[in-house]
């Protein structure tokens, strides 16, 4: 008899078992999207419109849950109005109807117009939150990663963090000590700001060193080799270069 129980007992597990394993199956039709950039503690990325000369096209990052496409499909990307001071035509050109994710690839950088001239984006960010929707073609694979909040500036935006892992801690390891003057003059060499490196997301510093590392010994040759004073008129000095 229990025996019986037993056989029982271990038939139902595996039928359990069977179900439960049939609905983790890999469904190779799947083709579902979302926001790379947003995790659990981060919903936002920072757009410096600074080293812009007109206008700028952010790239915000998608990703692929499921099997590549075999032909490219549209999706939709909406502003999400109570979420958003930054206005249309002002601050940012009016997203097209729908954007195509490729063929063949697992992640796409959605192009968003951004621009340039507004006036107080010198002084504080603007806001533009976006939401990805669904459509016949493709779905979306994660409700918190659906949103993500774009911070628009036209400034400089200081480094922060005295952590290991902090960014104004990576920028005294590559670049001395923080100046207004020093940024911009790194900003000049190297084209873009630190938010704004489109293989580097978040963006954090510390993931960044060993591309910055170049730059920071041609900076300091530049600062050692002449007089160059910063926005306090103090003159800049050397650092122990990496």
């Amino acid at each position: 008899m229990k025996a019986i129980c037993l056989i029982s007992a271990v038939a139902l597990w595996m039928l359990c078992g069977c179900r439960e394993n049939e609905r983790l199956i890999y469904d190779h039709k799947m083709h579902d999207i979302y926001y790379s950039d947003v995790t659990e503690t981060r919903d936002s990325m920072y757009v410096s419109l600074l080293a812009a000369e007109e206008n700028l096209v952010a790239e915000v990052k998608i990703s692929m849950l499921g099997n590549v496409l075999s032909e490219p499909r549209r999706f939709k990307a909406e502003v999400v109005e109570d979420r958003t001071d930054a206005i249309e035509g002002v601050h940012y050109q009016k997203l097209p109807e729908y954007y195509e994710f490729p063929a063949g690839e697992f992640s796409y950088a959605m192009p968003v117009v951004l621009l340039k001239g507004a006036p107080g984006l010198t002084e504080k960010p603007v806001t533009l939150t976006l939401r990805l929707v669904e459509t016949e073609e493709l779905g979306v694979a994660y409700a918190d990663r659906a949103e993500i909040r774009l911070q628009i500036a036209d400034m400089l935006r200081k480094p922060e963090g005295d952590g290991y892992y902090g960014n104004m801690t990576v920028f005294k390891k590559l670049f001395g000590e923080y100046s207004r003057t020093k940024h911009l003059m790194i900003i000049e060499m190297v084209g873009h700001d630190f938010w704004d490196h489109p293989e580097y997301s978040p963006n954090d510093l510390y993931y960044q060193e060993a591309y910055y590392t170049p730059y920071a010994r041609r900076l300091y040759k530049i600062i050692t080799s002449s007089t160059i004073l910063d926005e306090n008129g103090k003159v800049m000095q050397g650092w122990m270069v990496p």
